[in-house]
Formats: C-alpha cells, structure tokens, sequence
C-alpha cells in the first residue's frame, strides 16, 4: 500500500510519519539495545530505499531519529533526499533490556508530546518497531501491549485492538485534525520482514490468536485537548487553554 500523491501539509492537519529502520546486519553479534547496535545490512539499505519516494511525496519540515546506528542510517537516506538536518533524540531508542514496556511508553509519549507543542506542519521520525507503535498508540488514545506472549516470551503474538505491523523499513502516518486522529500505514517495502529471531531467522508476519488480520487504517477522536497538546489550529487546548 503506497501514498496517494498527495502534498499532505497545506491544510489544517498536521502530519507525522512513522519509518522503522530497516533490517539490521545482526551477523556482527552486536547488542540490538546498546549503542550504536547493528548498521543496516544490504537488505535493510534496499528497504529503506523503497521508503524515500513515499517520503518524498510529503513537505515534511524536520526529521527525528533514534540514537541507534540503524536508525540514524535510515534517516540518512531522507535527509540526503531533503536536505534537512536530522534530530537526535534519546527517547526515540530501542526498547532497553532494562526497561519495562511501561518505561518505552512514557518516553515515546513525552517525545509525541514535545513534537505536538512544536510549530512544524508535517515531521517524519525514524525508529524502532516499540517506541513507534508506543507513537501510534498514545496518539490514538489506545491501550499498550507487548509483541511478546504472556508467559512465553520467546513467542512473539500481535493481537490487540490497532493490529497494526510496523515491518522493518515501512511507513506509517499520523494525521492529526482538531477532532480526529487518523492512523495509516503506507508502505511495505520488499522483503517484508517484521522480527528476525535469536538464532537470525526472519519473521515475515505475525500469528495472531484471533481472525482479523492486519490493519490498514485507524480512526479516532483527538484526545490532545486532554493533555494541553497544540490542535491543527494552533491553538492550546485542555490544560494548555487559558495560559
């Protein structure tokens, strides 16, 4: 599923885009979670090269990336398409061993909450499957789950009310209007690759526990004005109104 050409930006909405960085060379036995991690192999550089003309199809303003080499690699392709400076930014990093996923989720909301206060129309952020999807929830007011199984952490289960698969080297958007948040995915590149495994093996799909399959497209009420998070008006709202 590709962008429709359209030059998203001139309206009211405001806009973010959602890369995962492509598929990581994990031959070298580097730690996926501490920097710099694993550089993108030659399949994640053709990935993400497939990512760049969808990009480009939007007048984006800035670029976000995670600290992780693999991230910042990805977010290299755009820039030298764009000529825009990317933004390092510590709470776009991979979800740490150490961490709970409650910890991933506070910080991705922080940097979501950040960005909504800025004055950019349209931004595209690159990172890691976790902290995007922790974007994705909190911008649709949704619930937070693992990828893992309860009790079986070695298997991996996507089943929660986004359904959302965030393969490595594809394009999500956010569309934020004054009453709505719109989720959209638009890009799968080839190979499709959503997880490799301990000993490398790659995970094309998740298994799901219940019929449904992959969503496309997310609609939902912009809960912003709860938090005082700037509308596509640019106005302040909620606690932010009133100064």
């Amino acid at each position: 599923m590709e962008a429709t050409g359209r030059d998203e930006g001139r309206g009211p909405a405001r806009r973010l885009l959602l890369v995962r960085h492509g598929l990581p060379d994990y031959s070298l036995h580097l730690p996926a979670d501490e920097p710099p991690g694993p550089p993108l192999s030659s399949i994640g550089a053709v990935q993400v090269r497939q990512a760049v003309p969808i990009l480009r199809r939007f007048s984006v303003d800035a670029l976000y990336s995670s600290p992780l080499a693999r991230a910042r690699q990805s977010a290299a392709w755009v820039a030298d398409a764009t000529g825009l400076p990317v933004r390092i930014d510590a709470d776009l990093r991979e979800w740490h061993r150490s961490e709970r996923l409650y910890q991933v989720n506070e910080r991705s909301a922080r940097w979501l909450g950040r960005w909504l206060r800025r004055d950019e129309r349209q931004a595209a952020v690159f990172g890691h499957a976790s902290p995007l999807l922790s974007i994705l929830r909190t911008a649709l007011y949704l619930p937070h789950f693992s990828w893992w199984k309860d009790g079986n952490p070695a298997e991996l289960m996507l089943d929660t009310c986004d359904r959302f698969e965030v393969s490595m080297g594809s394009v999500f958007e956010l569309v934020f209007q004054p009453e709505t948040v719109v989720a959209r995915c638009l890009h799968h590149p080839r190979p499709r690759i959503v997880h490799c495994g301990p000993a490398g093996e790659i995970v094309r799909s998740f298994p799901r526990a219940t019929i449904g399959g992959e969503n496309r497209e997310v609609c939902r009420p912009n809960f912003g004005r709860l938090v005082g998070c700037r509308l596509p008006s640019g106005r302040f709202a909620g606690c932010g109104e009133g100064g």
